[in-house]
């Protein structure tokens, strides 16, 4: 089992990653609507200039079509004033003044017609296009701008380390609690106290380095035990080891707490500066060879 001091805050950037993502593609999705609507948008200014350009054209032709129709009757007025008479006998001026009437007509008739045609028309179509400039602007204003991811959430490194000291002072403290009563039942086989050589260890830890907690809760520190030699792999994966505790002859058969760490660090504690192991959480007997 690992346990991982950071798993709290990585669970917490996990969720906000999540809530991050969520956030952004529901923006997404506004902006992608509010494309859409652009685009229709568009398409509407473009159909509303031709049409504006078309009916500048078409007002165009009909002030055409009025002036020639004004042209129109002023030839008439003058055909009609020439009538049918012998012009031997009169002036000579006879019918100018008629004449330069509609000529005036005429060319008044053609000057408008080129100021429709021309300059006004112009004027027509210049309108339509600001018009249709504008209408774009504003569809694009409303669209806004597109939806930003910003900064991704960092997550956090693991901490595996710091979680099994913390879990081993934890252990350690329950542990601390029970120190001085006799092995539980489950430990393995039951092993009177040693008494150590004399000046090893005074009267530490390895004055009673199997009995020295409750619940199967053994000295199993490397710094305290010698000739060690490791002789298979439980079901679980945990190294065991044959050993002596340093002062002592006997031989046992265990495991090795730096092992046992790493694999479960609950089953791990501290007593007096040296790693413990509850052997009734792991799947290796402690026990004489």
């Amino acid at each position: 089992m690992c346990v991982d001091a950071n798993a709290g805050i990585r669970a917490q950037a996990r969720e906000q990653a999540r809530q991050k993502d969520a956030i952004f593609a529901q923006q997404g999705l506004q902006f992608y609507n509010k494309e859409t609507q652009l685009e229709r948008t568009q398409n509407r200014n473009v159909i509303g200039l031709s049409r504006d350009q078309s009916d500048a054209y078409a007002g165009a032709l009909a002030q055409q079509g009025k002036g020639r129709k004004q042209l129109e009757n002023a030839a008439r007025k003058y055909f009609r004033s020439k009538g049918t008479v012998n012009e031997g006998g009169r002036s000579r001026r006879f019918g100018v003044a008629n004449y330069q009437g509609l000529l005036a007509a005429q060319s008044e008739v053609e000057a408008v017609i080129d100021n429709v045609l021309g300059r006004n028309l112009a004027y027509s179509r210049q309108g339509a296009v600001r018009k249709f400039q504008a209408a774009q602007a504003r569809g694009r204003e409303a669209l806004g701008i597109p939806a930003a991811y910003g900064a991704p959430v960092m997550l956090p490194p693991t901490n595996r380390l710091g979680g099994a000291l913390q879990v081993a002072s934890q252990v350690a403290s329950i542990a601390s609690t029970f120190a001085g009563l006799p092995i539980g039942p489950g430990a393995g086989p039951t092993v009177a106290p040693f008494t150590p050589a004399a000046g090893t260890f005074g009267t530490g830890i390895m004055s009673n380095p199997l009995g020295m907690g409750a619940g199967g809760i053994i000295a199993s520190d490397i710094t305290l035990k010698e000739n060690i030699e490791e002789v298979g792999v439980s079901p679980n994966g945990h190294k065991i080891y044959e050993f002596n505790y340093k002062g002592f002859k006997e031989r046992w058969r265990g495991a090795m707490a730096q092992d046992v760490v790493k694999k479960n660090p609950l089953a791990v504690g501290i007593r007096d500066g040296y790693l413990t192991v509850d052997y009734s959480k792991i799947d290796v007997n402690m026990e004489l060879v």
